[in-house]
């Protein structure tokens, strides 16, 4: 298990190097996917060239099977259903893979960000009851450095499971003490 708190801005470097943002998303009446980490590849490993997105539960817990998008100008366009309970950022055009076992996907950033510009790449997760953080100005570095960020799931009356402990024992002290 692993405790996240949820980005409110992108580390410096990020938005100094990438020029890119997170736009926050309003949490739907189900939940959200909050970006909890954000952090560079490195150039020389299998992470280089790539934007890569984790997936977690509120336990830190791989989530496979969530859809992810990477939207950007020459993608596929896609249609929002009915049962959407948000709004995705527009165009609503991108290449959507879900996460696989490890839950993890990762999508190959062809071309470089370049100096004074951000990436060409927005990602978020496109699941129909929960909203999701956006991170726009994705891509990858002239050296190949790209972008691995973790977005958390965070649903509505679900606790950690050490947040639950948390207050189980809580109770327990106040018993024994009484």
């Amino acid at each position: 298990m692993k405790t996240y708190e949820p980005l409110d801005v992108l580390p410096g470097d990020i938005q100094a190097n990438w020029r890119a943002s997170l736009q926050r998303a309003v949490a739907t009446e189900e939940g959200v996917f909050r970006l909890v980490n954000a952090r560079r590849t490195d150039p020389a490993s299998w992470e280089g060239q790539r934007i890569v997105v984790l997936v977690v539960d509120e336990d830190g817990t791989p989530i496979p099977g969530v859809k992810v998008a990477f939207s950007f100008s020459t993608a596929d366009w896609y249609t929002i259903a009915g049962d959407f309970q948000w709004l995705p950022p527009a165009p609503h055009q991108a290449f959507i893979v879900p996460t696989e076992g490890s839950g993890q996907i990762d999508h190959v950033q062809g071309s470089p960000v370049k100096p004074g510009q951000p990436g060409g790449v927005t990602v978020y997760i496109l699941e129909p009851e929960y909203s999701s953080d956006v991170v726009t100005g994705a891509g990858m570095l002239g050296d190949h450095t790209g972008l691995h960020l973790t977005f958390q799931l965070r649903r509505v009356g679900v606790f950690p499971v050490l947040e639950r402990l948390a207050r189980i024992e809580e109770q327990l002290a106040r018993l024994e003490g009484g």
